[in-house]
Parts: structure tokens; sequence; C-alpha cells
């Protein structure tokens, strides 16, 4: 068991599935972490999502809500998640219900192993993503493992020490995620994979993988190999935002 987790989850008009979300992280939680708490930041949803959020806040005080009036995008959501962590481990969940929350538990089944860092790989992806999500996915796994990362996967969900998570990175966008990996692997961290169930979506409309935000991850992958190769840009840790 591990001796303090934070479950964290960025949500984007979630409505349908947050609330489930969070039961979840709290019951399967508690079986494996001494001390838990549920952290969830709410980026600018424009349904329900923050009033469900409130709800179970008030049912429960290990749920802690970080609240934007404004859309960031995933990539800042996990930035200030991963900040505002409290606990030695962080556990990075979605909230749209695609990987089931029991994954945790075989994940945290690797940490006791003495994993610094668990990755939940998506075996099963050709069977639920698109041809064009196929082609996406399989670009970014192999542009990670070029740059030094053991594994695929990184945009999976992930079990890791905080200060592995809540590091500095010279990306912008959402290959901070590959990014983070790549950099405690490159720092003599232990990086393991675990095989996890993943299903199509619910509820909510997935973002990652439009094709703006697809541009923006080619371009962070170059200043990360040239953050790696030359020193330059160099990574680094943003001020934590104000909720």
């Amino acid at each position: 068991m591990l001796a303090s987790l934070s479950i964290v989850v960025p949500a984007f008009n979630e409505q349908g599935s947050i609330e489930a979300t969070v039961d979840d992280a709290l019951r399967i939680g508690a079986t494996v972490a001494r001390e838990l708490e549920v952290l969830v930041c709410n980026d600018g949803s424009r349904d329900a999502t923050s009033a469900i959020l409130a709800s179970c806040a008030a049912r429960d005080g290990r749920v802690r809500i970080l609240d934007r009036q404004v859309n960031r995008g995933i990539e800042a959501s996990m930035r200030a998640l991963y900040a505002h962590a409290r606990h030695d481990w962080v556990f990075l969940m979605s909230a749209d219900r695609q990987w089931p929350m029991r994954s945790l538990v075989e994940m945290t089944g690797a940490a006791e192993r003495g994993a610094d860092f668990v990755i939940g790989v998506r075996p099963n992806k050709r069977e639920v993503y698109t041809p064009y999500r196929q082609v996406v996915s399989w670009g970014y796994e192999r542009i990670v493992r070029a740059l030094g990362a053991p594994g695929g996967d990184p945009g999976s969900i992930k079990l890791a020490r905080r200060e592995l998570l809540h590091a500095a990175v010279a990306a912008r966008g959402v290959f901070a995620e590959g990014e983070r990996v790549i950099r405690a692997a490159r720092g003599g961290a232990r990086v393991v994979e675990v095989a996890v169930e993943f299903q199509r979506r619910g509820a909510g409309k997935a973002t990652g993988a439009r094709r703006d935000v697809v541009a923006r991850a080619l371009v962070d992958a170059l200043r990360v190999a040239a953050s790696l190769t030359i020193g330059w840009p160099r990574p680094e840790v943003p001020p934590p935002e104000r909720f």
C-alpha cells in the first residue's frame, strides 16, 4: 500500500461521467493508499461539470476542485494538477471512463515492486481508435521512444512519484506528457509498463488529436529534442496557477 496518493483528473464538459469517476477514485484509491485525495481540474466547462464537482466535494472532504472560468487546455490542466497535488504519489486518470479505475490496483503493485513511474499501456487501441487516431498515436510513441523513453503510450494513464510529474519541461503543449516520461527515464527513474483495459468513450468529446493540437505537438517534439541535445530551450517549471 502507498503511504499517500493524489488521484488527479482533468475535466472539460464531462457532466455525463465525472461523478462516477470521482466515486470510483474514492472507493478504489482507499484500497491502495493510506492517505488519499482526489483532485479535479474543471477546465472552464460549459455544462454541469462544475456543479457536480461542487456536490462531490461537499459530500467528501478528500475531494478538491481546481475550478477555472476559462478553458486553457489539457496540458495546462495537467500542469496545474501536478503542481497542486499534495501527496507523494500521483495517479493521472481521465474523466471520460475509457480506463477503468481498477487499473490503479495493478499499477500500484508495480510501484510496490520498485517502479518509480508506471505507464498504463493500451494493447487494444487499434480496436477503439479511428485510423487517424491510430496514426497519430503510432507517431507519438515512436518519437518518444526515439528520445529516450523505455516504452510507448505516454498519453495514457500513469502513476508516478510526484516529483517526476511536477518536473521542468521544454514542451508547451500535450507533448509535455511524453517529455516527462523521457526525462524520468534519462534521469535514472525506473519506468515500467502495465497493460490496462481501454474502452470507447461513453460521454463527452475527445480533443487531444485535433490537427492543431497534433501540429503543436510536433513543434514541441523538436523543442524537446533540442533541449535534450544542446541544452536549449531550457526546461522550466511554470509558477503555480492560482485558484
